[in-house]
């Protein structure tokens, strides 16, 4: 495991794919490198922002490990779309229809067509991740006090939700809604949690 400077992404290929991230211990077994070496490297990915860092999940009494999460790597050819979704962003809420409405089945209709059609819940949920990690959105499933938590620590909308967060986020709810298919709900989105995080908390639809 090298800094991104001089092995880059494929130095850090065991955090891909992972839903709850990797700790230390476990990326020093996977590399073969010492504890040290590895939180030396983990802290230049931090810094580089390629890599995320947050408490990890154990059942025992203290404070849980810290776990590692990498980033998807940034596509920057979607940065040219950012101009035609606004600019279609305004003429959807400038029309006569309930535009947040047809922003979310519009979402629906994309995490349908990514997502695919299950009924199994822990299925869906693994979908769910994997279309949210494919579009950018640095997606995390945790448990919390409510049941099911998907916290999305990166918003490609970011840039039109700072001018409007309806559609943005009518848009992000239906492609969850559309990604869990018949196998679960959203009970509520709670957009911009913190100006990183947004939380979606989710429940298995009834027979999931």
């Amino acid at each position: 495991m090298a800094g991104p400077a001089s092995a880059g992404p494929a130095s850090w290929r065991p955090l891909r794919g992972t839903r709850h991230g990797l700790g230390v211990k476990d990326l020093a077994g996977l590399t073969g490198l010492h504890d040290n070496t590895v939180r030396f490297h983990l802290d230049q990915l931090v810094a580089d922002g390629l890599v995320d860092k947050q408490p990890g999940v154990t059942d025992r009494p203290g404070r849980p490990p810290l776990t590692y999460v990498a980033r998807q790597e940034p596509d920057e050819a979607r940065d040219n779309y950012a101009l035609i979704a606004r600019v279609l962003g305004n003429a959807l809420a400038g029309s006569t229809g309930d535009a947040a409405q047809v922003a979310r089945e519009s979402g629906r209709a994309w995490g349908r067509a990514e997502g695919g059609r299950t009924q199994d819940w822990d299925t869906a949920l693994d979908r769910l991740v994997a279309v949210q990690q494919a579009e950018s959105f640095s997606p995390e499933l945790v448990e919390d006090a409510d049941g099911t938590a998907l916290r999305v620590h990166h918003c490609p909308f970011l840039a039109l939700s700072r001018e409007d967060r309806t559609l943005p986020c009518s848009v992000h709810l239906g492609l969850i809604e559309g990604a869990l298919g018949d196998a679960g709900v959203v009970d509520r989105l709670e957009p911009f949690v913190t100006p990183s995080l947004c939380v979606a908390h989710l429940a298995p639809a009834d027979g999931a």
